[in-house]
């Protein structure tokens, strides 16, 4: 083992740069002989919808079942839908943002529901991800990271703007909500006093982990492709209220020039 950090070091110039390129090796190159066998199926979704008449969006219940194969930009050839949103997850969060606390949960990104944004190509029998991002029910709210003390800060000053709370009262299943019930509270006490007005938890969920790749000049034409193909599929398979962590600041933006 220490043979192998000194390697790591020496190569890669850390441990764990060396561990998110190999995650990522594991991925591309998987036995060919499994990957041969397979790529002669070309499975399509017929109840996906399109999005800008190019672009294909939809929910997945469970990507670890999906059987089939898509294009990244980061390996050669398809991969299972599964290994192709883990591969782009590592490299565009740990890889690029260095967010190396997720190689140890890498999991995540591999099973569940799950969005996704795709677009076929006239060069390729396999569509390309475009987007996706992991949709997590209130039944595990416990392994949402929203309400995760990493992602909690004292410091923080909540926007309790009084015609957004009047909209998200009116426009979901919640209780009627006031500002003066939130005066004064942490940030910690104010979300989950929000989660726990929803009257009907089956049409709330978290969003997390949302992925853009693609041409790099089109990358923010895809931010919001991604963002309106979230929320559509979101509302459409009857969810109401999203609970999201956002680190862009286009995408903050985005949202605060929107209209109630």
């Amino acid at each position: 083992y220490f043979h192998i950090e000194q390697m790591a070091i020496k190569v890669f110039g850390c441990l764990l740069k060396c561990s998110t390129e190999f995650e990522m090796f594991k991925l591309i190159h998987k036995p060919m002989s499994v990957l041969h066998r397979l790529l002669d199926v070309t499975k399509k979704n017929s109840t996906s919808a399109i999005i800008d008449e190019k672009y294909h969006y939809e929910l997945v219940q469970d990507i670890s079942t999906d059987e089939r194969y898509f294009h990244t930009e980061f390996s050669e050839h398809p991969l299972p839908l599964s290994d192709a949103i883990v591969l782009i997850n590592i490299a565009t969060f740990i890889k690029e943002h260095k967010w190396y606390e997720m190689l140890n949960h890498l999991e995540i990104s591999s099973k569940g529901e799950h969005f996704i944004l795709y677009q076929y190509t006239d060069n390729n029998i396999y569509p390309t991800i475009i987007s996706s991002a992991l949709i997590q029910t209130t039944s595990n709210k416990h392994d949402w990271l929203f309400f995760d003390n990493f992602f909690q800060n004292t410091k923080w000053k909540p926007n309790l703007n009084a015609d957004g709370l009047l909209s998200l009262s009116h426009a979901t299943s919640m209780s009627p909500l006031a500002r003066s019930q939130f005066v004064d509270k942490s940030s910690t006490e104010i979300e989950n006093d929000l989660f726990y007005s929803i009257l009907d938890k089956t049409r709330a969920c978290e969003a997390i982990r949302l992925t853009i790749s693609g041409e790099k000049s089109k990358a923010n034409y895809h931010l919001y492709l991604a963002q309106k193909g979230l929320a559509m599929a979101l509302k459409e398979s009857g969810r109401d209220i999203v609970f999201t962590i956002i680190e862009k600041p286009a995408m903050v933006l985005f949202y605060q020039s929107m209209n109630l």
